[in-house]
């Protein structure tokens, strides 16, 4: 068992699939809500609670036997996704996930035309059009933010009913520079390493200020956590540059998160809760012969990740393209386990288990070790 001090921080990324029913349009899953809200409140340290200090010394006395090689109870960080508070809306609009857009090539700037210098005709035609694609875009961006900070106040106001002193933190155009491919390009992850994208030079290298823009996100969860408060930061719908729309995901937010040099040092491990039980070799709603891997091990180095079961087992054989849900827009486990790479090559333990399971409150407990999940650590 790791022991662990106040000053560390565990991130806890939970999907929206988990949280809500993804396939029905803003569907809330209330129990797993509170089986996580309830799992926080009693795992987060005391100063992150109002209960009256009678109440905290019996807590800490009934959890006492079972935490006592910790030190003390950590800091956490929650990231949720959105679920079907927001990924419907952006599949209406056509909206993507930020970074899948970047690294894949996807275009930051306005979509070109047939106009030529010296037809003013269709010059004016064509800026009417990319204005009408503008609104469109901005719209997208206002409806979407607003299903999922319905999904937020959800979240945290079930925290505040288990007595956590919960305060959302929304990334989106909340902070300057916010852009809906978070810091991914302007990092040292191997995914974008190794793109190649043909977007403009300013996004890749971060001197759109999109870095700079994270920065400020972990400034403000510090003196957050600092405060006594619990951040409790969503995945958003954000600009990808001034006319059009993005979604900036939970697992990107992540991956911001560990990688940047006002958290680095302070962040012990990420946790997701997912809605399956771990890694597996193919999607389990779909192969009831997929078995699960519970470890994986990452080349810091190239990023690589093999299967270490100890059978010989290649990572070619893991099925990871997306994810089984008809909405998600943000790329299901492929997603997941990039930020995983990410939080592994900046030095954090990882592990992904699955939503209301004991494994899952294991690992959220402090314990290294559980029936189910998958541990993602250096090769």
């Amino acid at each position: 068992m790791t022991t662990m001090t106040q000053d560390e921080v565990i991130i806890i990324k939970i999907g929206g699939s988990s949280i809500t029913n993804k396939a029905t349009e803003e569907t809330l899953n209330q129990h797993a809500i509170d089986w996580f809200a309830k799992l926080i409140s009693a795992s987060v340290h005391t100063s992150f609670l109002f209960r009256d200090k009678e109440e905290q010394e019996q807590q800490e006395e009934e959890n006492h036997a079972t935490n006592e090689k910790r030190k003390t109870k950590p800091k956490f960080v929650v990231v949720h996704g959105a679920g079907s508070f927001g990924h419907h809306s952006a599949k209406r609009y056509g909206l993507q996930c930020g970074k899948a857009a970047l690294l894949k090539g996807g275009s930051l700037s306005p979509p070109t035309t047939a106009a030529t210098d010296d037809d003013e005709k269709c010059k004016s035609s064509s800026n009417s059009s990319l204005q009408k694609r503008k609104r469109f875009q901005m719209e997208a961006l206002s409806k979407t933010r607003h299903s999922v900070q319905k999904l937020n106040a959800a979240m945290v106001k079930s925290l505040l009913d288990q007595g956590v002193n919960a305060c959302t933190i929304s990334p989106g155009i909340s902070l300057p520079g916010m852009r809906a491919y978070g810091r991914s390009c302007g990092s040292s992850s191997s995914s974008s390493s190794s793109s190649s994208t043909t977007t403009d030079t300013n996004a890749i290298s971060g001197n759109d200020g999109s870095i700079a823009a994270m920065e400020l996100l972990c400034q403000s969860i510090n003196e957050a956590l600092d405060a006594g408060l619990l951040p409790v930061v969503h995945g958003d719908a954000c600009l990808l540059d001034e006319n059009h729309a993005g979604i900036l995901g939970g697992d990107t937010l992540v991956e911001g998160l560990v990688s940047s040099e006002k958290m680095k040092e302070s962040v012990h491990k990420v946790i997701f809760i997912s809605d399956i039980a771990g890694v597996f070799t193919s999607d389990p709603k779909i192969n009831k012969d997929a078995r699960l891997i519970r470890s994986l091990k990452v080349d810091v180095t190239t990023g690589e990740v093999t299967i270490d079961d100890g059978d010989g087992d290649d990572a070619a054989e893991m099925d990871v393209s997306g994810s089984s849900h008809a909405h998600d827009v943000t790329g299901g486990l492929k997603a997941k386990l990039g930020a995983a790479v990410t939080a592994v090559q900046c030095g954090k333990e990882v592990v992904i288990a699955k939503c209301c399971s004991t494994s899952a409150e294991k690992y959220i407990q402090g314990e290294s070790s559980a029936e189910e999940g998958t541990l993602i650590s250096r090769k």
